[in-house]
């Protein structure tokens, strides 16, 4: 099968890209896991959507879209790619065989190792990966926030402005950091530390009522309505590419400028290119943006 473009992904980067192509009349296949990604909530942070929106509800109806338009979806995953070529190929679990002159990746970073129990459970609605994204969420609650790097140190200080009260879980033995960053946290009344500690359940019924921290060798039971984690790393789906694009020494797909990678015609965007959940209508809008490109860049062959 030929087409225009293959996008690879169909999460809000993927979908955004996918519906670009229809409006610029690029005949498109999007290839796509037929999972839900693990994405987060929605508040007043998305566009549109003052009230918020269910993860799921709008993934569903940006890919209903794209459905709208005519697009081919093949829910499968990719298992080799030869991009070296004007014309690159894609090979799906099934044997299918895709090719295109332009590959859009946006497989995003969600094969996560090591989830904690309960943490799928209520991923979106209680556990969550982005204060940025969520902390309206929080307003008078007591959270939880686990992780050691500074990323999580400047989103539990962030949660602080909504939060009652923030219990830090630090998995070593001290925070290593920015002392301006590290003695804003010490001597900020909502924080409470706990080091060498790690999480090991999220408990509840039909919402988050409790954490299990195991706390210098003793569990401790936490009352808690939102748990923050940045303690386990995802990381980005691209084993599929085995060594064809540029990636940064932090796992992630290099590009450019334009959203194209180290191999002309080929793109990326979203997730995949931070390493970490980013807010949806950034990898929205860099969908939207390597589709762009992407066009311009298949418009240049022709000339």
């Amino acid at each position: 099968m030929t087409t225009d473009f293959i996008i690879i992904g169909g999460g809000p980067a993927g979908c955004a890209a996918a519906l670009f192509a229809a409006r610029v009349k690029r005949k498109a296949v999007m290839v796509h896991k037929a999972t839900t990604p693990l994405i987060h909530s929605f508040n007043w942070l998305l566009p549109g959507f003052p009230k918020g929106t269910g993860p799921a509800e709008w993934l569903g109806n940006l890919r209903s879209e794209v459905g709208a338009h005519g697009f081919q979806m093949i829910e499968e995953e990719v298992t080799q790619a030869a991009l070296g070529a004007s014309v690159k190929q894609i090979t799906t679990t099934s044997g299918k065989v895709l090719e295109a002159p332009i590959i859009i990746l946006a497989t995003g970073c969600y094969d996560r190792q090591g989830f904690i129990e309960g943490e799928a459970k209520f991923a979106g609605h209680g556990v969550f990966y982005n204060a940025y994204q969520d902390a309206a969420l929080c307003e008078g609650k007591t959270v939880v926030v686990e992780g050691k790097n500074e990323q999580s140190m400047r989103e539990a200080l962030y949660l602080t402005r909504f939060a009652a009260k923030i219990y830090f879980v630090v998995p070593a033995m001290k925070l290593e950091g920015d002392e301006k960053l590290l003695n804003a946290l010490r001597n900020n009344p909502k924080v409470e530390g706990l080091l060498s500690a790690s999480l090991k359940k999220i408990e509840g019924e039909n919402q988050l009522e409790q954490v299990t921290v195991l706390c210098a060798g003793e569990e401790k039971k936490i009352e808690t309505g939102a748990v923050f984690l940045y303690a386990r790393q995802s990381k980005p789906k691209y084993e599929f590419l085995k060594g064809t694009v540029e990636i940064s020494e932090e796992g992630c797909v290099l590009v450019d400028d334009q959203m194209m990678t180290s191999i002309p015609g080929v793109f990326a965007c979203g997730d995949m290119l931070a390493g970490f959940p980013q807010l949806q209508f950034v990898s929205a809008a860099q969908g939207m943006v390597a589709a762009m490109n992407a066009d311009r860049h298949l418009c240049d062959l022709s000339f």
